[in-house]
């Protein structure tokens, strides 16, 4: 996989969601093997994911140095997923993957668009 083939990807996950209202994807492809993408998804329910990634390519297989997904409604985050080296999340099990939840850091799994995109469509639908 290379960088527009990935971004193809992600293109068609979030087009395949019954939730999502509107998207935009912002990319910066650095040579052959770098990309820098961050965006928005909308969904019916009025919140947000807000989301950027980091990625190298390397044999075909993307490695990703950093991410963030911040699910919101307005300003008041809901949860985020990330790798920053938070401080705070240092003795979590996962780090620096963690996330945020209702003031509190848990441990995570490194995180992708279609996990949190499954994870908010479930607490949608639920609701819905």
């Amino acid at each position: 996989m290379n960088p527009g083939e990935y971004l193809a990807h992600l293109h068609h996950v979030i087009q395949a969601e019954p939730y999502v209202s509107a998207y935009r994807l912002e990319s910066d492809i650095r040579g052959e093997s770098f990309l820098y993408l961050h965006g928005q998804i909308n969904f019916l329910n009025r919140t947000t994911l807000d989301l950027k990634e980091f990625l190298e390519f390397q044999a075909m297989v993307p490695e990703k140095y950093m991410y963030a997904y911040n699910y919101r409604r307005g300003d008041a985050v809901i949860s985020r997923y990330d790798n920053a080296p938070d401080p705070q999340a240092r003795n979590l099990p996962t780090y620096p993957a963690h996330k945020h939840q209702n003031d509190e850091l848990f441990p995570s799994l490194v995180m992708d668009l279609q996990t949190v995109l499954d994870e908010i469509r479930l607490q949608i639908s639920e609701k819905w």
